[in-house]
């Protein structure tokens, strides 16, 4: 999420074709990932999915993309929200389990036929707007319902993170929220950088009441000037116990590029708590 997304071109404009060939979700697979398409009643919603039928006992992690390529530059939108570094699939690929879902956000990944129902609105101040949240919750239910699994482990990279707390607000079989680098309250974000709020979207500070029954993962760039690490660290403190909420600050920026094993970051925070969520 980046400073320029919160500057809102006027209107409605209803997006036609683009002059460059657009990136798909085929291009970033790898041999354990197969490219699928959930077919929503808004927008196709593009993922890579690994799963291993004979582990189905294990969690579903489910990694959440970041806002990618909202703008052009400070004052024009994008016409294509397809990120350019996909950071949150790179955080996807560095996970060793055996089931492993990365969802694209809304209007990526599409090609040109395809986005011709988005509207500039949908990566811009409606990002995180109701009918996205639904969709994306739905399409963690479809892959979950086709793989047997029982557990979800939601993570997400930057906007991705915000969806992620949000989806997780609204489902009873979370078992841990992780985010990276993401705004979890986007009008203390917005107040913070004097840039409009997102009035279309759904605030995760809303939501955590529903939230303070699931353990939580923060990671956070110490040079991360797009979301400041207090920002996060004053989202965790508003909980009345915040002993389930790690915070985890790492030598980065917002663009987090260094190796993150969630797994392996997941483990040993359960290791650290007790059958409560207490700590050690």
């Amino acid at each position: 999420m980046r400073l320029k997304d919160f500057f809102i071109a006027s209107g409605i404009i209803v997006l036609g074709g683009c002059a460059t060939t657009p990136t798909l979700i085929s291009s970033l697979q790898t041999p354990s990932f197969r490219p699928e398409t959930f077919v929503s009643k808004h927008v196709p919603l593009k993922a890579l999915y690994r799963h291993d039928d004979l582990s189905a006992s294990e969690p579903l992690w489910v990694v959440i993309e970041g806002d990618g390529h909202a703008w052009k530059n400070a004052l024009t939108p994008s016409i294509n929200p397809t990120p350019h570094d996909p950071i949150g699939w790179k955080i996807a690929t560095q996970i060793r389990a055996q089931n492993v879902l990365y969802l694209a956000r809304p209007c990526q990944y599409l090609d040109d036929e395809e986005r011709k129902v988005c509207r500039l609105g949908d990566w811009t101040e409606g990002r995180f707007a109701p009918k996205w949240v639904e969709t994306m919750n739905d399409a963690i239910d479809s892959f979950k319902m086709r793989g047997g699994d029982r557990e979800i482990i939601l993570a997400g990279y930057s906007g991705g993170g915000t969806m992620a707390a949000l989806i997780a607000a609204r489902r009873s079989d979370v078992s841990m929220l992780i985010g990276i680098a993401s705004p979890l309250d986007i009008h203390a974000w917005s107040s913070y950088h004097r840039v409009s709020p997102l009035t279309q979207s759904l605030n995760p500070k809303n939501e955590q009441a529903k939230l303070s029954f699931i353990p939580q993962i923060y990671i956070m760039g110490k040079n991360d000037t797009v979301v400041p690490p207090f920002l996060i660290r004053d989202f965790a403190a508003s909980y009345d116990n915040s002993s389930f909420v790690r915070i985890i600050e790492v030598e980065a920026d917002h663009t987090m590029r260094l190796p993150l094993d969630l797994a392996a970051i997941r483990t040993s925070f359960l290791n650290s708590i007790d059958a409560r969520g207490n700590p050690l």
